[in-house]
């Protein structure tokens, strides 16, 4: 059974997995291994009354046995600089520490991406170093500067 991550809702935004029908029960309780069954899907984010998508949300790395997860982001450059990713951020990182019980969440930046690291430093991620990686599986290596923040559920 494929899961489908939950409708999340901010003042603004909601946060929806496509192709889900909010079926998977969603309460403030831990989700367990059979609820989460797999890397929890992307959310798209739109704008509270909305049917256009502004961007997308989600966890692309979980390293369960480490409770560490991994967030990317991208939002259209109409957008941009209006705090939607902030706000969808802290909807999707409250989601790790409180339902997927996370205690280490993960944002990568290339070193030159201004943007990308003021959202992540806004959001409480402090730099931790940085990795050589790829972006796809043939791209070339890449320094990516790695940011994390280290939380519990406040529900």
């Amino acid at each position: 059974m494929s899961w489908i991550p939950p409708r999340l809702k901010t003042n603004r935004l909601e946060l929806i997995a496509l192709g889900g029908d909010d079926s998977v029960p969603f309460s403030h309780e831990i989700y367990n291994e059979t609820l989460l069954p797999g890397l929890p899907s992307n959310w798209t984010i739109f704008l509270k009354g909305s049917d256009e998508a502004i961007g997308s949300i989600g966890y692309i790395r979980w390293e369960r046995d480490a409770a560490l997860g991994e967030i990317g982001f991208i939002l259209k450059h109409t957008a941009r600089k209006r705090g939607y990713m902030t706000e969808a951020c802290h909807a999707v990182i409250h989601f790790g520490f409180c339902f997927m019980v996370l205690q280490i969440i993960e944002g990568r930046s290339l070193p030159n991406n201004q943007a990308s690291i003021r959202l992540l430093e806004k959001i409480g991620m402090k730099k931790q170093g940085s990795v050589q990686t790829r972006l796809s599986l043939k791209g070339p290596l890449l320094d990516l500067d790695v940011y994390h923040i280290k939380g519990f559920c406040f529900a």
